[in-house]
């Protein structure tokens, strides 16, 4: 028998209740399940948030109230439209209503109330689920009030096991003869009820509980956790973007890297199951496909030297020292029992080999109640002098968690050398007797890129990677001549890169083995099959590649349109295509999510600045916890060489004109004079930082007339831009009349970002560019006072070659060995 637990994001809405049907149905054709559910996403808090509304007499608890219903009665229509489920539905929540309305005239909510409130929530989601089920084949609605027996810590309660044991097994063990077609039980997470039958929850979390209590009492083959990743993670996603997935940890590692901050479940929530040996499978319902990571006693066969990094934020440290605690028995217990009377959890504990200090790490939220009781219980010393205590406020805990560090010398030495080298200092440092733990208290402001830095250290040992080059004009064929130059570089340092693929306009070009990047235009023209870009991620599909990218080296939008197909076969995404990053923002974060979900990534240095390290600039920025107050500079290589070049001697637009003729413009030169190139490089720079602006939020102010912008090019452009050529000289001249110089730049600012003609004085960095040099300064918290500057050639299929042969490389490094 399996246990399996849905709950969160897997009930979100009727679509994801359909998938979570279609695995259960799948699930039991081959052995008899339980199914624990949690409410529908968001649902505890908006009934939380009811009763504290109701509890304060304020109207607006109805309204929640009808957003639950609501929420409720459309999953009904749409999963079911059965007369008699909505009337069960509406009866609960009829009960749900009178329940706050009691809260609300006696103007009080106590911990049972709260309790019975939060109960509904599982209640009307096993209901939901069951008769979906029902639809298909036999399912029961099952109150888990019935069977788990707790004490009356209302909102914590503590589960009675022994009684809870013989219910469970009475209330979901089949018997008779029947026993093999039964209905599949639909259980409520999270509740439970006294011995009197008052409605208990037994915690935040407590549906992975209640999973582990059901499987343990049935003594199940498997509990699955259904959640929105595909796994327990080497580190947290959301920071470390090379994050894996570890395919199987032992309980201890689980409980280590959900103490120190990995939030896939709770170590308490899975205790029942850990005594009883019963494996976990953390799956993914969005991804079942996905083989999940198994949690169980044993490990990995080949057990790594660690399995995860993980980490806890919100933090204060505090030291107690002084040289009278020096061989003085009992400190350490004195500070506990303190402790323990005020609930204070303490996090993290180091006592130096002196025993001059025990330093220790508890949450923000207890560091006032810490403080009061060391205070208190130390009072005598404190008063005369004879210790101290010290407080460090905003601090963060980095724990590097594996089975496999027990007795391998030199850990420790990896993890703080790490740190060290890149200037992240540690306040204190910890290590079990168990060796499987090492954890240090750093500055949080440095959490993310500590978690960068240490994962780095550990994990980054990438080797093989199949590449698909799109496009194979200037840019990729530059790329194609320095992946063939750099071979033997590539090789030297243990990376095996191959393109297997190749197309341009016309055709496509496939070869698992590797094609000849001698004679890659030969191969090319050979091939017989017509490029179609959905038809191309298609057949890679089929290939069985194990790490592959996706180059594009187009300009071209149905490269972009066929993205989704090319990351749905397992490809990550290069490109020096600023396509997809302008798409409009509904489709932009539609791939963003898409590629999260399928853990791929999405590299595009080139996409501003060419080879310049321009993105992965703001990238490292960001990930390491800066904050960018400003970006400006000259983007466009084009526009730095005419206003570099205008010095009133020669007309605007005869520049433009000379610069045409030079092939430094666009074919059409009113692609670069308009700005919307500009616009486009700070849109990619805002999205980078966070913003969820589009491009028509940039301002753009343009070099082409109104009436010039209209219509196909012809060289009579150039003459009829002369008509503003006095306008632009007059421009210049009160510029260098004020001792300035003429830009054209792009400006980000709180989230506002302008492209437009500027004057800088003559010792400003962007008066002293040269040729067509793109500039680029970055302000933030950390370079404040100074701007983190730059500077390069921001054009030619050379140096955009070169950017996205950078983005090869560190993909390289992201991928897993």
């Amino acid at each position: 028998m399996k246990v399996l637990k849905f709950g969160g994001s897997s009930l979100a809405s009727p679509d994801r209740i359909r998938a979570v049907g279609r695995i259960i149905l799948d699930r039991v054709k081959t052995e008899p399940l339980i199914v624990v559910v949690s409410a529908f996403q968001g649902i505890t808090n908006d009934l939380l948030e009811a009763a504290r509304k109701a509890e304060h007499d304020a109207p607006a608890y109805e309204r929640t109230f009808e957003k639950i219903a609501r929420r409720h009665r459309r999953a009904v229509g749409d999963l079911l439209g059965g007369r008699k489920i909505r009337t069960e539905v509406d009866r609960l929540l009829g009960e749900l209503h009178d329940a706050l309305h009691g809260i609300r005239f006696l103007g009080h909510c106590p911990p049972p109330a709260l309790d019975l409130i939060a109960s509904f929530g599982e209640r009307l989601a096993a209901l939901v689920v069951a008769a979906y089920l029902d639809r298909s084949r036999p399912a029961r609605f099952v109150d888990a009030r019935q069977f788990i027996v707790t004490d009356d810590q209302f909102t914590q309660a503590n589960v009675i096991f022994g009684k809870t044991n013989r219910a469970t097994r009475a209330h979901l063990v089949p018997r008779g003869r029947h026993a093999a077609g039964r209905p599949i039980p639909v259980v409520t997470g999270f509740i439970g009820s006294t011995l009197d039958g008052r409605t208990t929850t037994i915690g935040r979390n407590g549906s992975d509980y209640t999973a582990a209590i059901v499987g343990a009492a049935l003594r199940a083959s498997i509990i699955e956790i259904w959640t929105d990743v595909d796994g327990v993670l080497s580190a947290d996603p959301n920071a470390v973007h090379s994050a894996f997935v570890l395919p199987r940890i032992t309980y201890e590692e689980a409980m280590e890297l959900s103490y120190f901050g990995a939030r896939v479940l709770h170590s308490a929530a899975i205790a029942p199951a850990v005594a009883r040996g019963i494996p976990i499978l953390i799956k993914n319902t969005f991804n079942p496909a996905a083989p999940g990571t198994l949690i169980s006693r044993s490990g990995s066969q080949d057990e790594p030297l660690a399995k995860g990094i993980s980490s806890v934020g919100d933090l204060t440290l505090l030291t107690l020292r002084g040289l009278t605690m020096v061989g003085v028995p009992g400190i350490a217990e004195r500070l506990f029992r303190a402790l323990a009377a005020r609930r204070v959890n303490v996090i993290l504990i180091s006592q130096a080999s002196s025993e001059h200090t025990i330093c220790f790490a508890v949450s923000h939220a207890d560091a006032a109640a810490a403080r009061q009781a060391l205070r208190h219980e130390f009072r005598f010393e404190l008063q005369h002098g004879l210790t101290a205590l010290d407080e460090r406020p905003n601090q963060a805990i980095v724990a590097v968690v594996g089975d496999g560090m027990k007795g391998r010398p030199g850990v420790a030495g990896k993890v703080f050398g790490a740190l060290g080298r890149h200037n992240i200092n540690i306040s204190a440092i910890a290590q079990g007797a168990s060796e499987r733990n090492i954890s240090c208290v750093i500055d949080a402001p440095q959490q993310a890129r500590a978690l960068n830095v240490v994962h780095e250290a550990f994990f980054e040992t990438r080797k093989h990677l199949a590449l698909v080059i799109v496009g194979v004009g200037n840019i990729g064929g530059a790329l194609l001549g320095q992946l063939n130059q750099q071979r033997g570089y590539l090789r030297t340092h243990g990376f095996d890169v191959k393109v297997v693929g190749l197309a341009n306009s016309k055709r496509f070009l496939l070869d698992p083995d590797g094609i000849n990047l001698a004679r890659w235009r030969e191969e090319l023209s050979a091939s017989r099959r017509r490029m179609d870009p959905h038809l191309l991620a298609t057949r890679i599909r089929t290939m069985g590649l194990i790490d592959a990218a996706l180059v594009d080296c187009t300009a071209a939008t149905d490269i972009v349109d066929a993205y989704p197909d090319f990351v749905n076969a397992d490809m990550h995404i290069i490109t020096p295509n600023k396509r997809a990053n302008v798409l409009p923002w509904r489709r932009y974060d539609a791939l963003m999510k898409l590629l999260r979900e399928r853990r791929k990534h999405f590299l595009y240095e080139a996409n501003v600045g060419a080879g310049l390290p321009v993105m992965s600039t703001l990238r490292d920025l960001v990930a390491s916890g800066d904050v960018v107050a400003k970006v400006e500079g000259i983007f466009s290589g084009t526009l730095s060489y005419l206003f570099n070049t205008f010095d009133g001697t020669v007309p605007f637009s005869a520049l433009v004109r000379q610069a045409h003729e030079m092939g430094l413009t666009e074919p059409d030169p009113r692609e670069d004079l308009s700005g919307q190139d500009v616009a486009r490089k700070l849109l990619i720079l805002a999205r980078q930082s966070g913003s969820t602006m589009d491009i028509g939020d940039v301002r753009i102010d343009s070099l082409v007339p109104g009436r010039l912008g209209r219509g196909r090019f012809s060289p009579r452009f150039f003459s009829q831009l002369a008509q503003w050529d006095r306008k632009m000289h007059d421009r210049l001249a009160a510029a260098r009349s004020r001792g300035a110089v003429l830009r054209y730049v792009g400006t980000l600012e709180k989230d506002r970002a302008r492209a437009a003609v500027k004057e800088f004085p003559r010792d400003h960095p962007f008066a002293t560019t040269k040729g067509s040099d793109n500039i680029i300064a970055f302000t933030t918290r950390r370079y404040s006072h100074t701007p983190l500057v730059v500077q390069g050639p921001g054009a030619g299929a050379d140096v955009t070659a070169m950017g996205v042969f950078s983005d090869i490389l560190k993909l390289l490094h992201y991928l897993p060995a």
